[in-house]
């Protein structure tokens, strides 16, 4: 029998050392990691315009739903402004009698086009009236157009009063309430703050040595600090692909669903991860 060439062996020893690199890194057990709790975003509201302060509806702590009213302006020029623009875009008495003189000069021009055609009128009268009915057709469209832009006006005016009334975008707790009713509001200043807490962002730093067992969608058991101690479930959603060097550690974030805000934010917890 003939004896195999080292190469031979080579060639059949290959294909399981692939194999074995394409096996997965086997489960360990990973040792809970401290993290914080915090909110999903802070969000500083203000109005883009500026004005007094006429009313603010929330303070410190509130519970606020996405588009509920946290602070109104003095819109009553506003409020006016709106009110002559819809009467100037429901008002049709150009164009009524736009249309009016319109259908009478086609009736004149139509009747001097045919007395023309009979000799009984110069053809300069027919022409005449056929240039004041087309003027008069102008003028319709003229009055139209006129329509259309008092109609554009009045949403305008519509934008600019909602612009004093200020709305959250998310559902969350104030933070912070800097103006009140009387105080007058600079077009950029800040009105109140608004935590955004129905989904909160959970920060922590794990050993280098978790990395290869760690990746973006799994799941992790987050424990708040007591009293808050209950577990909840969280997704891992960032991987930091940057180390710290000298605490050799990498960053990781998380989601944490929190739809009914029972958990406050700035707690310290501790991350569990699978296996661990």
């Amino acid at each position: 029998m003939r004896m195999k060439s080292k190469a031979e062996f080579r060639s059949l020893a290959l294909p399981l050392t692939v194999v074995a690199l394409a096996l997965p890194h086997p489960a360990v057990a990973l040792d809970p990691v401290r993290c914080l709790i915090e909110a999903d975003d802070l969000i500083e509201l203000s109005t883009p315009v500026a004005g007094i302060i006429a009313e603010v509806t929330v303070g410190r702590g509130d519970r606020v739903e996405a588009g509920q009213v946290v602070a109104r302006m003095d819109s009553r020029a506003e409020e006016a402004s709106l009110k002559l623009a819809e009467a100037q875009a429901a008002d049709t008495t150009a164009i009524d009698a736009a249309r009016v003189r319109l259908e009478f000069l086609e009736t004149q021009a139509d009747r001097a086009a045919t007395l023309a055609a009979r000799n009984a009128v110069s053809e300069t009268i027919a022409n005449e009236a056929r240039q004041e009915a087309e003027i008069a057709r102008q003028s319709l469209r003229e009055a139209e157009f006129n329509k259309q832009l008092a109609t554009i006006e009045a949403e305008r005016a519509r934008v600019q009063l909602d612009q004093k009334t200020l709305r959250s975008p998310v559902s969350g707790v104030v933070t912070e309430r800097l103006l009140s009713p009387g105080e007058y509001q600079a077009g950029e200043t800040q009105i109140v703050t608004v935590a955004k807490l129905d989904v909160l962002r959970v920060e922590a730093f794990a050993p280098l040595d978790y990395y290869q067992h760690l990746a973006p969608g799994q799941t992790a058991l987050i424990r708040p600090e007591p009293p808050f101690d209950t577990p909840h479930e969280a997704r891992i959603t960032v991987i930091d692909n940057v180390f710290d060097a000298s605490t050799a550690t990498f960053g990781i974030r998380l989601n944490l669903p929190n739809e009914d805000l029972a958990l406050p934010a700035g707690l310290r917890c501790t991350v569990e991860f699978p296996g661990g």
